[in-house]
């Protein structure tokens, strides 16, 4: 079953066409690799697929209801969160208080809640769901460090608590592996998997061959901002297309 579907996306900037009739899939419960060279629109339909640009044509649907278009807020309601290539962490706040910002649309408050007491039992159920994220991503130890006191595999492991605090059904993670050394690209790895043990659908963009083919189930390969092939990671590492315009001969 399909919960998130791209059909026929076209996105152009002026008389640049950054994607060019993109159609694809991603089915509920895998994770899925967006890949390709640079260039190629992966940033791009991001950008679109969670609400950051409107695309000039073609329709997202997530869990079969149209969200091309909609703010970013209610698309990260609807269930679709995303990490972003450059780890974006308050420096000066502790491990807890990043992901007890995610909670923010759980604990939203008003004036009412506020008069009646019942914002208390908000930020109370958001203080839980914090300390279970920190656990559950490994950071409980680090829960009184300042984020800017943490190597970089613990901040890539903070930015995606903070995007899992607010549960998401899909999220949509930028180059997660991106300036890691082995070992920490291997613990990414294993925490990708658990998210997705957890129910979460995965989809990544990422240049780390190696981890998307040792992680993602199926691929989607683009290409000038069209479509070049699917399948999966099997599959698409011996297509002649792919080899010759991205993968080359350092992709086993």
């Amino acid at each position: 079953m399909a919960i998130l579907e791209v059909q026929n996306l076209i996105m152009r900037f002026g008389g640049l066409v950054a994607l060019n009739g993109v159609s694809f899939h991603v089915e509920q419960g895998e994770i899925h690799g967006l890949i390709g060279p640079n260039g190629a629109g992966k940033s791009t339909m991001f950008k679109i697929i969670a609400g950051f640009n409107t695309p000039t044509g073609g329709d997202i649907l997530f869990d079969g209801h149209q969200i091309t278009g909609i703010k970013p807020s209610r698309i990260a309601a609807e269930g679709v969160v995303r990490t972003f290539q450059e780890t974006t962490l308050f420096q000066e706040m502790t491990v807890y208080e990043n992901i007890l910002i995610g909670t923010h649309n759980q604990s939203r408050t008003d004036i009412f809640s506020a008069i009646l007491g019942l914002d208390r039992v908000k930020q109370q159920d958001a203080g839980q769901a914090a300390r279970e994220v920190m656990e559950f991503m490994g950071l409980t130890a680090r829960g009184e460090q300042l984020a800017s006191e943490l190597p970089l595999g613990s901040q890539r492991a903070l930015a995606m608590a903070i995007a899992l605090v607010s549960r998401p059904r899909l999220l949509l993670m930028d180059e997660p592996f991106a300036g890691m050394n082995p070992e920490e690209t291997g613990n990414m790895m294993e925490l990708t998997r658990k998210v997705r043990e957890s129910g979460v659908t995965v989809v990544l963009v990422e240049h780390d061959m190696k981890a998307v083919m040792g992680l993602c189930d199926r691929l989607t390969v683009l290409n000038f901002g069209t479509l070049l092939a699917q399948g999966s990671p099997e599959e698409v590492r011996s297509n002649p297309e792919v080899i010759r315009a991205y993968l080359g001969g350092d992709h086993k």
